[in-house]
C-alpha cells in the first residue's frame, strides 16, 4: 500500500511539472508573437501616432481580459449529460476562446484558453492529478488554433462554418487521444473491455459538446464582432492622417460580415 501510494505521488509531480512546462512554453511562445506581431505592426504603420497605439493594446488586452474571464465563468457552468459517464459535464467554455480566434487569430484564442484553464487550476485546483487539465489544455489550444487559421483563409460565413467543423473534429481526434492514454488510465479504465465502451461515450458526449459550442459561436459572433468594432469606430475621426485605430483582423472581419450579409 506504501508503495502504491509512493508511485501516485511520483506520477502526480510527474505530471504537474509537465503541466507547468507546457504551460509555461505555451505562455512564452504566444508572448514573442504577440511582442513580434506588434513591433512588425508599429515598424510598418510610420504614420500612426504614440497615442494610437497605445489605445489598441489597451483595446485589444481589454477584450483579451473580457473573453478570458467569460470563459472562467462559463466552464463553473457545468452539469452532467450522459447517464454512462456521469464525470463528464457540459460547459461552453470553449465559445469565448474560438470568438477571440476568429476576432483576432489563433495566437488570442489560445491565450484565452491558457488563461481559462491556469485560473481554474489556481482558484479550484486539481481533481484528477494534472491529467485533466493538460488535455484540456491541448485540446483547447488545438481547437482555437485550427478554427482561427482556417477562418484565416476565408473569412465569410462559409468560411466560419468550415473552420468549426474541422476544429471541432479534430478536438474529438484530440480528446479521444487524451481519455485514451490519460484520463481513462488514470480513473483506473485501462483495461480494454472497460476503455472502449468509455470512448466511444466519451467521443458521442464531446460531439454533442462540440455542436453546441459552433452554433452558439456561430450566432453571437457576428453581433459581438460588430458590437465590439462599433465601440472603437469614434476614435477614427481623432486624427484624419493616421491609420485606422481598428486592429486589422477586426477590420478585415468587418469587411466580410458586410460583403456577405
Amino acid at each position: 500500500m506504501t508503495n502504491l501510494l509512493s508511485l501516485s505521488n511520483i506520477t502526480n509531480s510527474w505530471l504537474g511539472a509537465i503541466f507547468g512546462i507546457v504551460f509555461a512554453l505555451q505562455i512564452g511562445v504566444i508572448l514573442y508573437l504577440i511582442i513580434t506581431e506588434r513591433l512588425g505592426k508599429n515598424k510598418s504603420k510610420v504614420v500612426s501616432s504614440s497615442r494610437e497605439v497605445a489605445f489598441k493594446s489597451v483595446t485589444y488586452l481589454t477584450k483579451i481580459a473580457l473573453f478570458s474571464a467569460m470563459a472562467v465563468v462559463l466552464l463553473y457552468i457545468e452539469f452532467p449529460l450522459l447517464p454512462a459517464t456521469p464525470w463528464l459535464k457540459l460547459n461552453v467554455s470553449d465559445v469565448p476562446s474560438l470568438l477571440a480566434a476568429f476576432m483576432f487569430g489563433p495566437i488570442s484564442g489560445t491565450v484565452v484558453n491558457a488563461v481559462k484553464v491556469g485560473v481554474c487550476l489556481l482558484i479550484r485546483g486539481t481533481s484528477t492529478g494534472f491529467v485533466g487539465d493538460l488535455s484540456n489544455l491541448i485540446s483547447g489550444t488545438v481547437y482555437a488554433v485550427v478554427a482561427g487559421l482556417i477562418y484565416l483563409i476565408r473569412r465569410n460565413k462559409k468560411g466560419a462554418i468550415v473552420a468549426l467543423c474541422v476544429s471541432s473534429v479534430t478536438f474529438c481526434g484530440v480528446m479521444w487521444l487524451c481519455n485514451q492514454y490519460m484520463l481513462l488510465p488514470f480513473f483506473g479504465m485501462s483495461d480494454p473491455t472497460v476503455m472502449m465502451p468509455a470512448l466511444w461515450w466519451t467521443l458521442l458526449f464531446n460531439f454533442i459538446k462540440t455542436a453546441i459550442t459552433c452554433v452558439i459561436t456561430f450566432l453571437i459572433y457576428k453581433p459581438l464582432s460588430r458590437a465590439l468594432h462599433w465601440q472603437i469606430a469614434p476614435s477614427r475621426n481623432k486624427n484624419k492622417t493616421d491609420a485606422p485605430v481598428e486592429p486589422q483582423p477586426q477590420t478585415e472581419e468587418a469587411v466580410a460580415d458586410n460583403a456577405n450579409d
